[in-house]
């Protein structure tokens, strides 16, 4: 199990700053005809699937020991987050989307357009980076927010 500091820094890294480094690269590559955009991207995307599952099962092991549920959430299920109004399953179910899922999803496209040659690799990699990095951004705000409630 991670320490709660160097959980809170791969959770950083893998919301905000992969997201956010992979989103500005495809950016720039496409800008300024920058190489391999979309095998950095990909592997980017990679490597934060990889941390996400890491995280996922920190945080189930975290959960197991301390009776918590399954998901990791920062609110009461019966409050409501305020500023987006949502509750603590639509935050733990957007969570598991933004470190696990998206990421996944890129990687596997990148591996198989890569492998097997499917279309627009580097459209539907750039694409799946820019949504990532939204959504890491749209639950930094309401952890952010929720927190500052707390105080």
């Amino acid at each position: 199990m991670l320490s709660n500091k160097l959980y809170d820094a791969l959770k950083f890294l893998a919301q905000y700053v992969l997201p956010g480094c992979a989103t500005l690269y495809f950016g720039l590559a496409k800008i300024w005809n920058l190489p391999y955009s979309e095998q950095i991207v990909g592997t980017i995307l990679a490597f934060d699937a990889f941390l996400g599952a890491i995280l996922g099962i920190s945080v189930a092991q975290y959960n197991k020991q301390t009776s918590q549920p399954s998901l990791p959430g920062l609110m009461d299920p019966s409050e409501k987050n305020p500023l987006f109004g949502m509750s603590s399953s639509t935050y733990d179910i957007l969570y598991w989307v933004a470190q696990i899922v998206i990421p996944a999803i890129g990687a596997l496209y990148f591996a198989m357009a890569a492998l097997w040659g499917f279309p627009y690799g580097e459209q539907i990699v750039g694409t799946i980076s820019l949504v990532d990095a939204f959504l890491g951004i749209f639950l930094g705000i309401s952890t952010y927010q929720y927190k500052k409630a707390l105080e």
